[in-house]
């Protein structure tokens, strides 16, 4: 009953003792974006051929992105944002594109996070004094209808069978550049053609991140049964949107509040007896 009273004494004191306390969403709406807009962050200003580091931000969290340039033209990979709801294009060029057709709640702006091998991988660094509580995912357009249809465009990218699958997943780590100790990760099923499944995933769904604990960094990384001598052969993005984050206290703010509340419990304990 002590341990009890002295748990609630501490988080009423903190002022945490609701769900929704110090915590904010991170939702991409701060962004200005043309209609059917997007950015990766680009131009490029690097030597061509020379990979050159962005981090896109927004809500106070930064979003790493990978620019190369081949003049006249450039190729990215890591983050963008976008508000595309191009459903019905298949093909790289609808690569911007959510399969739910906008952002969460029928549109706005939504990031997308795009791996390849042969770059940095995509990277959310949150604002500090904060740790992930939860987010939204859904497939792309170029993703979704590639796996339910296959790429003309990319003849290694077929649709999808029996027994396959496309996951992402993300790991939490302890500094804000991906390195660091892993502080846990989270997987989530994009299209599963397993034991009987024909799921692609085409609206918004929410993802608990707590398993990834105190994190700074969160890295995206994604596995397919469809793989070939370059990797993966679907292309490998997904549309997130609606991060959640909330406070971490301070250890000395922890260690004040402790002791704010041993003295809060003795208080009570001297007016019962008086």
């Amino acid at each position: 009953m002590r341990m009890r009273a002295l748990t609630t004494a501490i988080l009423w004191l903190a002022g945490i003792g609701t769900a929704a306390a110090g915590q904010f969403l991170i939702d991409f709406e701060d962004l200005s974006l043309s209609g059917d807009g997007f950015t990766y962050g680009g131009p490029g200003t690097a030597d061509d051929y020379e990979p050159e580091s962005v981090l896109l931000a927004s809500g106070s969290a930064g979003f790493r992105t990978t620019i190369t340039r081949y003049s006249p033209d450039e190729y990215w990979s890591g983050f963008a944002f976008s508000n595309r709801g191009d459903t019905a294009t298949g093909g790289f060029t609808n690569q911007y594109s959510s399969f739910a057709g906008g952002g969460s709640g029928g549109g706005g702006n939504f990031a997308i996070a795009y791996w390849q091998s042969y770059d940095p991988g995509p990277l959310i660094v949150l604002p500090a004094g904060t740790k992930p509580v939860s987010l939204q995912l859904v497939n792309t357009t170029y993703t979704a209808l590639t796996m339910r249809d296959g790429d003309v465009h990319n003849f290694s990218a077929g649709a999808y069978g029996p027994g396959d699958f496309l996951s992402v997943t993300f790991s939490g780590h302890s500094a804000a550049d991906g390195t660091g100790a892993q502080t846990g990760s989270v997987s989530f099923m994009l299209a599963d053609f397993q034991n009987g499944n024909q799921t692609i995933v085409a609206s918004w769904t929410p993802l608990d991140l707590a398993a990834l604990g105190d994190a700074r960094s969160i890295s995206v990384d994604f596995a397919s049964s469809d793989v070939g001598d370059f990797g993966i052969n679907t292309p490998t993005y997904v549309a997130i949107d609606n991060l959640t984050v909330t406070a971490v206290p301070e250890p000395s703010a922890w260690v004040l509040l402790a002791g704010g509340a041993v003295a809060w419990i003795r208080w009570r304990r001297r007016a019962r007896t008086t």
